[in-house]
C-alpha cells in the first residue's frame, strides 16, 4: 500500500482511481445483489405458474388431456406422471404431456429420474412442494395424492427441472460493463473538477512561500476548498504586512547602529588627531554613553529574538514560582532612585501574589520605569493594588502626552518615536505580560502619562 501511494503522486489520478474503485464495487455488489433477488424471484414464478398448471390439472381431473401451457416461458419443461403404490411396489403411469408423449424407457436417464423423483412421494399426506437436485440440476416438484378407484395409494406429480437464465446474466454483465466505464468518465471529471482548485492553491502557497505576494487567489466555492483558499489570501496578507514591517526593521534598526558607530568612531579619530571637542576626557565620555547605548540596543534586539522560545522552553518554565509583586515593585524603584536624584519617587503599594518568572517579572518592570524616566520631568508615581482577580501595577510620569495616532503603536517592535528610537523596551515588556495572560496599555493623563499593567493573581 505505501508503494503504492509512492508511484502514485497525483491527487487527480488518485481520486480518479478511487471514485473508480468505489463505483465498480458498488456496481458489482448491485449486480450480485440484482442476480439473486432475480434468481429468487423466477424460481418463485416458476413455482407458482407450475402450482397453477398443476392445480388446473387436478381441478379437471382429466390426466389424458392436460391444457397445453408449453407456450409459457415458465412452463416450456414442465412435466407430469402419476405414481401408484401396491403393496410396496411402485407403478408409473403415464400422463399425456405437451412435451412427451411416452414414458422413457427403463434404465434410460429420464427412467431414473422419474423414479428419483417417485420416491419422495411414498410417505406424502398432502400437498407438498419442494426443490432437489439430481444429477448437478436443481428441480422444481409438486406432488399431490389423488383418490384412486382401485384403492391404491396414487399421486399427482408435477415437475419441471430449474435453469437460470444466462441471456438475463448476459445482459447483467453488459449493463454492468457500461455502468463501469460511465463511472471511469465521471470519476476522472469529478477527480479533475475536485483537483482544479488544489492546484491552485498549492501555486499559491509556492509563490507566498518564495515570498513573492501575488494577487489574492480567487476560488468562488463556498467548501472547505473555498474557506481554504481565503484563509491563505488572509496568511498572504499578514505575511506581507510582517514582511514589509521587518524590512523596514531592519533598515532602520540597521541605520540606528550604523550611526551610533559613526560617532563613535568619529570620536575616537579626532583624538588619534588630536582634534577633540573640549577635552580628550570629555570626547571619551561620548565614545563611553555612545557605546553603553550601542550595547543595550544589541542586548535588546537579541533579548527580544530570543524571549518567546526562552518563556516557552520547558527548561525556563521550570524557574516560574510564586512571588509577592510587592517586593520586585519596590527592589526595582530603589535602584531608579539612585541614578535619579532630580526625580521624585512615590510609591503605593499593597501585597500581590503572583506566579511567573522573576527575572521576566524584572526585565518588564525595569523597561517601563526605564521609559518613564526617560521622558519625565519631575515625578514618577507608582501604585500597586488588588482589582478582582488581577494585580494592577499603573507607572505614572508627568512627561509629555503620547500621540493619539501612536499611543496604541508603541508597544510594537515596529514602532519608531519622534527622535527615532525604537520601541524595544516596550515590545519586550508587552511580550513578557501577554505569555502571562497580563494585559498591558498607555493612558494620557491631564498631565504626564501612565502605564497600567495587570498580571493575574495566583
Amino acid at each position: 500500500m505505501k508503494i503504492f501511494k509512492f508511484r502514485i503522486k497525483s491527487m487527480t489520478i488518485r481520486i480518479w482511481l478511487i471514485f473508480t474503485f468505489i463505483i465498480i464495487i458498488i456496481i458489482f455488489l448491485i449486480s450480485l445483489l440484482y442476480l439473486y433477488s432475480f434468481r429468487y424471484i423466477d424460481k418463485n414464478n416458476h413455482i407458482k405458474d407450475m402450482k397453477a398448471y398443476h392445480d388446473i390439472i387436478l381441478k379437471d381431473d382429466d390426466f389424458n388431456h392436460p391444457p397445453d401451457f408449453t407456450k409459457m416461458r415458465n412452463l416450456i419443461n414442465v412435466e407430469n406422471f402419476i405414481v401408484n403404490f401396491n403393496h410396496g411396489e411402485k407403478e408409473i403411469q403415464y400422463v399425456n404431456n405437451p412435451t412427451n408423449n411416452s414414458l422413457p424407457m427403463n434404465g434410460s436417464p429420464g427412467a431414473k429420474r422419474i423414479d428419483w423423483i417417485s420416491s419422495f412421494a411414498k410417505n406424502i399426506k398432502s400437498e407438498t412442494q419442494f426443490r432437489a437436485y439430481y444429477d448437478k440440476v436443481e428441480y422444481l416438484i409438486i406432488i399431490s395424492p389423488i383418490k384412486n378407484t382401485d384403492s391404491l395409494k396414487s399421486y399427482f406429480v408435477t415437475y419441471m427441472p430449474y435453469y437460470v437464465d444466462n441471456k438475463f446474466l448476459y445482459e447483467v454483465i453488459l449493463i454492468g460493463m457500461i455502468f463501469i466505464i460511465i463511472a471511469f468518465i465521471t470519476s476522472k471529471l469529478v477527480a479533475t473538477y475536485i483537483s482544479k482548485p488544489l492546484k491552485k492553491l498549492e501555486n499559491y502557497t509556492r509563490e507566498i512561500a518564495d515570498k513573492n505576494w501575488v494577487e489574492p487567489i480567487k476560488i468562488d466555492n463556498d467548501d472547505e476548498i473555498g474557506k481554504l483558499a481565503r484563509s491563505m489570501n488572509i496568511m498572504q496578507k499578514k505575511l506581507k504586512y510582517a514582511d514589509e514591517n521587518e524590512k523596514i526593521f531592519l533598515q532602520s534598526i540597521s541605520h540606528s547602529l550604523k550611526t551610533t558607530v559613526m560617532v563613535i568612531m568619529s570620536h575616537a579619530q579626532a583624538i588619534i588627531d588630536g582634534v577633540y571637542i573640549d577635552s580628550p576626557e570629555r570626547t571619551a565620555e561620548i565614545i563611553k554613553d555612545e557605546s553603553i547605548g550601542l550595547e543595550k540596543k544589541i542586548k535588546q534586539i537579541l533579548y527580544l529574538n530570543t524571549l518567546e522560545y526562552t518563556l516557552e522552553n520547558n527548561l525556563e518554565s521550570e524557574k516560574n514560582k510564586s512571588m509577592d509583586l510587592k517586593d520586585i515593585v519596590s527592589d526595582m524603584v530603589d535602584k531608579f532612585k539612585v541614578v535619579s536624584d532630580d526625580i521624585k519617587w512615590e510609591l503605593e503599594t499593597s501585597s500581590c501574589i503572583i506566579f511567573a518568572n522573576e527575572e521576566k517579572i524584572k526585565v518588564c518592570l525595569e523597561n517601563i520605569l526605564d521609559n518613564a524616566l526617560r521622558y519625565a520631568e519631575s515625578i514618577i508615581k507608582i501604585r500597586l493594588e488588588r482589582n478582582d482577580n488581577f494585580a494592577v501595577v499603573e507607572i505614572y510620569d508627568d512627561g509629555k502626552h503620547i500621540d493619539e495616532d501612536s499611543i496604541k503603536l508603541i508597544f510594537n517592535h515596529m514602532y519608531k518615536d519622534k527622535t527615532g528610537n525604537f520601541g524595544l523596551g516596550l515590545a519586550i515588556s508587552k511580550k513578557i505580560i501577554d505569555f502571562y495572560n497580563g494585559t498591558i496599555e498607555a493612558v494620557n493623563r491631564e498631565k504626564g502619562v501612565s502605564f497600567i499593567i495587570k498580571y493575574p493573581l495566583l
